[in-house]
Parts: structure tokens; sequence; C-alpha cells
């Protein structure tokens, strides 16, 4: 394939990509990001092919230009075919991506390989030069001894002064793992972004790895030179001690005297500022304060690159999960084979090998250790080791190494924060944690505020101590009044630091009956034995059961009267809540959560109106076929949350044969999501009078509100956000003066009540993606002060009304596919 041949296929593409930007209005951000790469690489281009013409080399890097440009055709001729226009969005980023993968890559390798021909060629010519140099003169051989000098000096030259320096680089183990995914990101960062890039990670992680292979990298080298500085900060630094040790690297120098810590900074800036020339890379390793960056003078050209356990929001940060699947067997592999006199490399089978690596959890400390406690033993040990891990026992309990250096990032904390964390015990490994069901715990365990702002700054800290992971699955619209600032909200927990977690709660020099925080895991069908031994009263106030899917449900004769937060975790497809709850007379947070696969039907859920103090109930992928009398009576509960949960039949309740009493009379706030079985709100609910906040949400074959629905006088917020087949609000919905807030985005609704305007509390109506087939009534000039967040259609109905301010919000389509497809 010629230059010119290629440089023609380019060309015709690029022509294409531009004519159909300015015919069709889609596809624009894609061909843009297309003609701009193509715009780049060019020249490029043209450098690589004249060399491949010069060497003789064919280049099929580009036989997918043809394809791309019938591609960039046929998005032409699309017009309003959603699920087409993602189709052919998806396909254009992925030939985009093909360029720069190329580049990338494939260009690296070519220079990696020409490289190796071009040292091959000198080598033939030095050995040529060496057998000649016999018959050569002594003057010939004396010039050329000298220009070798020259070059061996002009080489040497740039480093002489930096030799003589301290901060140097360390060098890379020979067992090191080349992270290249998260290496080139990061040089990502340190070229083009920030002047402080923060690697954050908890311990262990191998931030001092990554940030070494930085410094080693060929392309930071080439931009900074001998320029490059390490510095290992710890924990009590000495700021005044660093800078000395720059100055005077050796132990026997004398040691510069400072006037504090300002007059080093200063003597560091006027050093860098005369001695060396921009740009510098300066790495600080294990920093515990972010303060200690402010150290260090602002000059011109100087890159920061800083390792923490901390993530430092005032600075760019880059999260490192360092190992893909290949990279922790890779690594685990060095250790556990490594060739020596004494330890000669073991057969074990493959399937062993993978066991473990999974044991490991992907923990660059942990394999090592258990890769290095394995290196060179049987394969009988090698089976002995995998069932103790895969039995259930922590790694943390085997290797004390990690423990410690875990625990470093514990204690730090403040004793709620510490509190907090270890809460996280309580939850099954691997999963997302919702941000509302810590809410629900800790607003009565640490008296966080309803609203959810003290939850999120716990969890901000946690996540900023890199000991959990927050997760917002959607993009929180701010716009508007906030009713739960947890909503949305999601949180994750590698799990090493789960284990801690448990291990810090489950200290063994403290006897279980004493325990606060009791967390028991039942993987087979019972209950351990060490727990069910037990006789004496459990004085723990937090309980944790988790079970898997062949659990019994054969629960012993176990004692809690402190417990105020319970906890079940569950997987089996029945599922018998243990008898004595009845007597746990102070719980008042329950949470009841199935990871399996399919629905859990829920027995014994009559016990649940023996606890009269009870104020919360999560229950979420699970069955519940009645809720008797003495339930909907609990008169202290406020919330109520129903997540993807089959509760149609749970409120046929007949109240004629059980007495009068008043349901849920104390209940605020009620939750359902995700209850696809739920068709007609249960008029039952509306007796709860005093609910302040309802949230109906993604319930697609919810049909229809009660009349009933007008007896909630006290609602403010109401939610019915994505309930794609009910078509009208109840008339009734007009008596609630109290209601402030109405959410209905994603729905599709008939009409409003005539009504509306008598609505006289109502503030703010969240419609986006809503669409209302009639006109909006004549009534709502009554309401003031109204603010309506809508899509373009409805917003030029609104802006009719003088008294609503309408905010247009955009509607991503395609976005919206992409989630769908997830």
């Amino acid at each position: 394939m010629d230059l010119t041949f290629v440089l023609d296929l380019i060309s015709g593409l690029g022509g294409v990509v531009v004519s159909v930007i300015n015919t069709t209005a889609s596809f624009k951000p894609e061909l843009r990001q297309l003609q701009g790469t193509l715009h780049k690489i060019t020249e490029i281009i043209k450098d690589v092919e004249k060399l491949n013409q010069t060497l003789d080399q064919r280049s099929d890097m580009f036989a997918f230009i043809k394809d791309t440009e019938k591609l960039v055709r046929k998005c032409s001729r699309i017009k309003w075919k959603f699920w087409k226009y993602f189709s052919h969005a998806m396909k254009l980023r992925q030939a985009n991506n093909e360029l720069l993968r190329f580049f990338q890559r494939e260009v690296q390798a070519d220079q990696t390989r020409d490289l190796k021909q071009i040292r091959v060629l000198m080598e033939s010519v030095l050995h040529i030069i060496s057998s000649s140099s016999s018959s050569s003169s002594s003057s010939s051989s004396s010039s050329s001894s000298s220009s070798r000098k020259r070059k061996d000096h002009m080489r040497d030259q740039m480093g002489h002064e930096r030799g003589k320096l301290g901060w140097p680089v360390p060098g890379l183990s020979k067992d090191f793992v080349p992270l290249d995914e998260p290496l080139e990101k990061l040089k990502a960062k340190v070229f083009h972004e920030s002047s402080v890039v923060v690697v954050a990670a908890a311990g262990g992680f191998g931030k001092t790895t990554l940030v070494k292979m930085l410094c080693h990298d060929h392309q930071i080298k080439g931009k900074f030179r001998e320029n490059i500085f390490f510095v290992t900060v710890t924990e009590s630094p000495n700021f005044e001690l660093i800078v000395n040790d720059l100055f005077n690297p050796l132990p026997s120098s004398t040691t510069i005297v400072f006037q504090g810590e300002e007059d080093a900074k200063n003597k560091l800036g006027d050093f860098f500022l005369k001695n060396v020339s921009s740009p510098v890379l300066l790495v600080l390793d294990d920093v515990w304060d972010y303060n200690f960056i402010y150290k260090f003078p602002e000059i011109k050209g100087f890159k920061i690159v800083v390792t923490s356990r901390t993530t430092y929001p005032k600075f760019d940060v880059f999260e490192f999960d360092p190992l893909s699947d290949k990279d922790a067997n890779i690594l685990f592999r060095r250790y556990a084979f490594t060739e020596s006199e004494n330890r000669p490399t073991t057969t074990v089978r493959e399937h062993l090998v993978d066991q473990m690596v999974i044991c490991c959890k992907k923990h660059p400390l942990t394999l090592s250790v258990v890769g290095r406690s394995l290196n060179g033993k049987g394969e009988s040990e090698w089976i002995y080791k995998q069932k103790t891990l895969a039995g259930g026992e922590s790694v943390l309990d085997l290797y004390e190494e990690i423990l410690d250096k875990l625990e470093k990032s514990f204690t730090t904390l403040n004793k709620e924060l510490k509190e907090c964390y270890m809460d996280f015990g309580l939850f099954p490994g691997d999963q997302k944690i919702p941000a509302s069901t810590l809410l629900d715990m800790w607003v009565h365990l640490y008296n966080h505020d309803h609203p959810g702002l003290d939850t999120l700054k716990m969890i901000f800290e946690l996540s900023y101590n890199n000991l959990i992971n927050l997760v917002a699955t959607s993009v929180r619209d701010n716009s508007g009044a906030i009713v739960n600032y947890c909503d949305q909200q999601f949180v994750t927990q590698h799990g090493l630091l789960r284990e801690l977690a448990i291990r810090l709660s489950s200290k063994p020099e403290l006897p279980v009956p004493q325990r606060k925080r009791l967390i028991i895991n039942a993987p087979g069908e019972d209950l351990p034995a060490s727990i069910s031994i037990l006789q004496e009263p459990m004085q723990a106030s937090i309980l944790s059961i988790s079970t898997g899917e062949l659990f019994s449900s054969r629960w012993c004769d176990m004692k809690f009267p402190e417990v105020k937060v319970m906890v079940l975790n569950l997987k089996s497809k029945t599922y018998t809540l243990p008898h004595f709850m009845k007597e746990m007379q102070k719980l008042e947070v329950l949470n009841v959560t199935n990871y399996g696969l399919y629905s859990s039907n829920i027995k014994n859920s009559h016990l649940l109106g023996c606890l009269s103090n009870l104020l919360r109930i999560r229950l979420e992928f699970v069955t519940i076929s009645s809720l008797n009398a003495s339930i909907l009576a609990l008169e202290n509960l406020q919330k109520v949350s129903f997540i993807m949960c089959k509760i149609v039949n749970a409120f046929e309740t007949d109240r004629s044969t059980s007495g009068n009493f008043k349901v849920w009379p104390s209940l605020v706030e009620l939750e359902i999501d995700y209850c696809q079985d739920l068709k007609r709100f249960p008029g039952l609910l509306c007796d709860s009078v005093h609910l302040k906040t309802l949230s109906i949400t993604n319930c697609n074959e919810l049909i229809e509100i009660s009349e009933e629905f007008g007896k909630l006088i006290k609602l403010e917020n109401l939610s019915l956000q994505a309930c794609t087949n009910l078509k009208k609000l109840p008339q009734s919905i007009t008596r609630l003066q109290e209601l402030s807030i109405l959410n209905i985005s994603d729905c599709l609704f008939d009409e409003f009540p005539e009504e509306m305007g008598e609505l006289g509390g109502l503030r703010e109506i969240r419609m986006k993606g809503c669409t209302i087939a009639g006109e909006l009534p004549s009534s709502i000039v009554k309401l003031s002060n109204l603010y309506v967040q809508c899509n373009e259609e409805m917003y030029y109905q609104w802006c009719t009304f003088s008294n609503v301010k309408a905010e247009k919000m955009d509607e991503d389509t395609v976005g919206n596919l992409i989630k769908i497809t997830k």
C-alpha cells in the first residue's frame, strides 16, 4: 500500500465526514471527534509511510478506512430512529477508537521494532570496527579512542549535576507487573492536566509501584529528562530534613540549618529557579496530610504527583484500582513460581492458581504475601491453603502484615467515623449499598439528620480516606428542592477493607456476648456452631446475619435484648424470619435484603407486629404475602421502604374482622420502587394521615391511585416518577394543601385535574420527560411562585402562565438508550 493511496483514502474519508457534518443534524459530536483525529494524524501517517517505503515495509493498518467511509455515508441517511441512531453512534466511536489505538499501540510497536533493528545494525558495525582495529594505524586508534571519550563525556554531562543531588528515583523490583492501563491514564494527567495529581488508593494497592513506573517511563524521561525527583514522605514528615536530603544526599554531608520551614521552602524555590531547567516532575510518595503539598514552592513547569491513602478533592485525583484479572494472575505467579536454588518451580494445576488469585481479591500486597508463602510448595499444600481461604477464613487472619498495613487507614479516623466504617461489615461484599440504607441506620445510631446531609458527609469522609467508594448511578439535578440527599447514591467497598471492618468489630479479646456489633455469617445450612451454642443474652446493639442459598432457617434460641439495628442478608427462595425477633423489644431499624437470583418468600412476617418500638423497615427483593393487623397497627413506625418487592396481596387485610385500628399512625415516609405487581395504590395506606413523603417510582404496572388519596392531608412531597402506565392523578389530590413538591418525570399523563390550582402549597413540579396530552387547566393561575421543570413541548404551555417560572430541561434520548442497554 503506497503513501499516495493511503493519503487518498484518508482525504476521501475526511471529505465525506465534512459533507455529512454540513448536511445532517445527527452524529455531530461523533463526526467532529473523528474529523479531529484525522486532522491530527495525517502528518504522522505521511512520515510513517515514507519510512515504510524506505525500509521496504508494507502497512495494512488502514484497511478499515473504506469501511469507515461507508459507515459515515450510511449515517447521513438515518433520521429519527433512535435505536439505529444509538447503534451507529457507537460504531462511529469505535472507528475513532481504532485510529487512536493504532497510534497508541501499533506505532509504538513499530518504534520498538525499528530500535531493535538499529541496535542489531550498530552491533554489526561495532563488530566490523573491532575486527579491523588491529590493521588500523596507531594515530587512527588514538583518534578513535579520543572520539569515544568525547561522546561518553557528552552522554554523561546531563546526568553529572543531577547525580550530586538527592531525591533519586528508586529502582523497580524485578517482580513488578507492568500496569499498562493505569500508567497510560496517569501519564495523560501528568502531560495534559493540572500541576498536582493525587494517586489515591488504600494501603497496599501498589501506588508506589505505579509512580516508580511513571518515573522510569521513556516518554516521561523524554519530557522531564534528568529533572525527576522522588520524595518518600511517610506519616510524620520533617520538611526541613527532606529539603536537606536534596542538597546533601550523602550521610556524611553537613546538615543545612534552616530558619524554619518557610526558609527551607524559599531556599528550595531559589535552587530550582537557578539550577534546574523546566519542566520538573516531583513525586511525593505516601502523603498523609494534603497541607504538606503546600510546603513546596509554586514554580512554572513544576508537576507534582502525590500518592496517598486519602482522596484530596482540592487537587486532580487519579483513583487507582490497580490490577485487572490478567495482571493479578501475572503478579501472583511471579511470587508463587519464582525459580531459585532453594525453591525450584513447582507444577500446580491451573485451576488452583486461579482460585488462589480469587481468594486474594486482586490486592497486590495480598497476592505477593500469599504467593510468596506458596513458593516452592507442593500441590497438597496449595490445596490445603485454598480450602482454608475458601472456607471463610479471612486473608487478614492469616497475614498480619496485611492487617498492619490497612489498619493505618483506620487509626486516624475520629470516633464516629470509625463506627460508620465498621458498619460496612454488616453488608455482603462486592455489593452496592444504597446510601439511603445507611441513612436509615445512622439516623438512629448517630442522630443524623433525616434529609441525609450528615450521612452523606460521613460517606464523603470515608470515601476521602479510600475506605469506601461512592457511586452515583444517575446525575443529580440540583436545580430543584432536595428531599433526600442520599437518593440515587450508592456505596461499594473493596473486599479486603470490608474484612478489616469485620475484624475490627470482632476483636478476639472481647467475648462474643459482649460485642457491640455482632456479625454472623452462615454460608451453609445452619448457623455457625460457635454462635448456636451460646446461651447467655447478647449485649450487641447492632446485629447482622448473612445466610446463603441453602440456609434451612433453623434458628437457635438466641437472645438479643439490646439490638437497635438488625440487618438480614439472604439468598434463599424461602426465608423464615427468626423466632427470637419477637423478644427484640428495643429494635428500631430492620433491613431485610435478598441478594439471590429470585425474589424470596418471607415467612413468619407476623413477628414484625411484636416489635412495638420499630421505627424503620426496609425490604428489598422479597415477597410479602400478607401484613396482618398487628403489623399495620405499629404505632411508632416512621418509614417503610419496599424495593423490588411483591406486595400486591400484602394490603388486603380485612379490618372489619380485626377491629378498628389506625394504619401506621406515625408513618411520615413511604417508599415503593420497582414493585412491578403494584397496579393500584392501596386505599388502606391512605389512612396514614401523617404521611409527609410518598415515593412511588419505576412501578410500570401502576394504573390507578384511589380517590381516598385525598385523606393524606399532611403530604408534602409526592414522586410518581417513571410510572409509565399511570394516566392521571386522582381528583382528590386537590385537597392536599401541604403538597409542595410533585415529581411526575417520565410519565405520560392524559390530563391534570381541572382544579389543580387549588393546591395552594404547591411550589415545584418536576416533569422532565413527561407529556400532558390535554391542555393545562386554567385554574393554575391561582398558584403563586410555582417552579416547573419540563421538556420543550410542555415549556411553551407553561410559559402562558405569568405566575409560573418554567425551566426547559434537555432530553438526552441517546443517553437514556445507553442506560437501558447497560
